[in-house]
């Protein structure tokens, strides 16, 4: 309710409250905060390897649900994989390359995973991924 003095009631001031507060939450609503990409990655890789543990094809883990939304993330994926392939090697070597475009492992190195991660490693390194 406004008064005579120009100043603005309780109700009023209630009322400007909820409505600036509902406009910053139409700019930004807690529902649509997800997890930060390191939060997603470690949700989906550890889905990943829950789901593939006893696969022995390479192309089933690459088809998993999981890491195809990894890939889904882009280039912002690529130092979050570097980082989880230093740790433990494993095969993330089909998303690196379908993210990148590129394969720095050597022909006589394919097919062997501790090879293969050093490869994508130094990779990483030269292009400031890590």
């Amino acid at each position: 309710m406004w008064t005579d003095s120009g100043g603005a009631g309780v109700e009023q001031h209630t009322i400007t409250v909820v409505w600036v507060d509902a406009l910053r939450h139409y700019d930004a609503p807690a529902s649509r905060l997800g997890p930060s990409p390191d939060e997603r990655f470690k949700e989906l890789a550890g889905e990943w390897r829950r789901d593939t543990r006893f696969m022995s094809s390479t192309t089933d883990m690459a088809l998993h649900p999981a890491y195809q939304q990894i890939i889904g993330m882009g280039k912002e994926a690529i130092p979050l994989i570097l980082r989880e392939l230093d740790r433990e090697p494993d095969h993330w070597f089909w998303a690196l390359w379908a993210i990148s475009g590129e394969d720095p492992v050597p022909k006589e190195d394919r097919g062997r995973v501790h090879r293969m991660a050093e490869a994508w490693i130094t990779w990483g390194k030269q292009r400031d991924y890590l």
